[in-house]
């Protein structure tokens, strides 16, 4: 009989229980780490992912270049992140001034510049999703981060993945809501974290 499995996300949440080749798959997408806390239905206790066998051959190797951080993980602080926030927001300037600013030059009354800077806004909201998921979802960085060195990582330490990248963008939103009070909280708490990353259960540390 083929044997079952849960998870600890995360969120601290049970998942499962699943079959083998969707734990894999989890793998796979990010959602499991090595040290992601399994449960097998033949065993006795809960055991980090690294330690079943049937799971070696999908696990990258531990040495700190697949996503996986190893050992003390050191939280980036208040002002290295603004700048990765401001090289992000010059990029993402960039690439809409490129797509939008011929555009808007020719715009001739009120109505074309108003229909223009909403198509604008919704566009940018678009890129910004892709740019934001698919980097932090992807390789756990966006371009800032890479250049200061810094991962978004899960609270194990593992890679995020897509989804948990998408939950941590939504948040963000709450984060600049509250008068960035969310992105505030980096520059006095002791983890460094902001409250995007406290409700997306995330970090921000330096990749050694």
């Amino acid at each position: 009989m083929e044997a079952n499995y849960k998870i600890i996300g995360g969120d601290g949440r049970e998942y499962g229980p699943v079959a083998l080749e969707e734990i894999k798959a989890w793998i796979r997408d990010g959602r499991v780490g090595r040290a992601t806390q399994i449960w097998r239905d033949d065993s006795a206790s809960w055991l980090p992912a690294a330690q079943y066998q049937e799971l070696q051959a999908e696990i990258p190797p531990a040495t700190g270049t697949t996503g996986e951080f190893q050992g003390e993980m050191e939280a980036v602080g208040f002002w290295p992140r603004a700048g990765a926030y401001i090289l992000d927001q010059l990029l993402l300037g960039a690439i809409s001034l490129l797509i939008f600013g011929a555009a808007e030059a020719t715009a001739t009354t009120f109505q074309e510049v108003w229909d223009q800077m909403g198509s604008r806004f919704l566009s940018n909201l678009l890129i910004s999703t892709f740019y934001y998921v698919g980097m932090n979802g992807s390789i756990g960085a966006t371009v800032g981060k890479l250049v200061i060195g810094a991962r978004i990582v899960n609270e194990d330490g593992s890679r995020i993945g897509f989804l948990k990248a998408f939950i941590r963008m939504l948040a963000s939103f709450v984060s600049g809501l509250i008068l960035f009070i969310g992105y505030l909280m980096v520059a006095f708490r002791e983890d460094k974290r902001a409250l995007h990353d406290l409700m997306a259960r995330t970090r921000v540390v330096y990749k050694r």
